[in-house]
């Protein structure tokens, strides 16, 4: 890999080979500027769609449909990392490593979710990856966002209406110490496990909220019905 590294305010992009609502994606990107757009295997066609220019394509393409834009990005040199079908590496997971070394301060996935449950799982497994490097994560699709929060932790959070509902998740064993101020279901030193469906459903009460925890690794997750 290259040893071209950003400054540590950087922002990636990655979009990846699950469903992407354009009409939502559109709008979701419509303000936002990344340094790095990293395109994972089929997430290339998500990029066309969405009139995004990758700065980086990787993957082993057997999703990509289109054989003919991955070579029409290659001949506006955009660089390309092509890998072996048969890997111990899902593209998400290679897309991410990548995105590591390069240090970022926040990375949001794309096209993350979708109909297979399982590729969604290992993506949210990503999002452990990504906290591990103190690096900022969140899957992003138009019902969810979905971020971890790992050990001692305190994070306001502002009311969305688009996306009133609150979950808190335990990922990997139990999380202690958590607070939940301006909440309409309040806690206090709470703790959570991952069998317990004690935090699914919660709203904010106020504009702002408050999110406190000590130990453990935590999901955050925002929806839409």
């Amino acid at each position: 890999m290259r040893s071209w590294q950003m400054q540590r305010n950087g922002k990636i992009l990655i979009v990846t080979g699950g469903r992407v609502e354009e009409e939502f994606t559109a709008a979701y990107l419509r303000d936002r500027n990344f340094d790095r757009i990293i395109a994972a295997d089929s997430g290339l066609a998500s990029c066309r769609a969405l009139h995004l220019t990758p700065t980086d394509i990787l993957g082993d393409f057997d999703s990509l449909k289109e054989e003919n834009l991955l070579t029409f990005y290659k001949e506006q040199g955009v660089p390309v990392r092509e890998f072996p079908t048969r890997k111990d590496y899902t593209d998400t997971e290679l897309a991410v490593e990548y995105a590591r070394e390069l240090s970022p301060e926040e990375v949001i996935l794309l096209g993350a979710t979708g109909t297979r449950l399982d590729h969604a799982l290992a993506n949210i497994g990503m999002l452990e990856k990504l906290a591990a490097g103190h690096i900022s994560g969140k899957i992003v699709d138009k019902h969810n966002e979905i971020e971890m929060l790992c050990g001692q932790n305190e994070k306001k959070y502002k009311k969305q209406p688009d996306r009133p509902f609150f979950s808190l998740m335990a990922w990997g064993g139990s999380v202690t110490g958590i607070d939940l101020i301006g909440f309409s279901y309040p806690l206090a030193n709470a703790s959570l496990q991952p069998s317990q469906s004690l935090g699914i459903s919660n709203e904010l009460a106020e504009e702002w909220g408050t999110l406190r925890m000590k130990t453990g690794k935590l999901l955050v997750i925002r929806s839409a019905d």
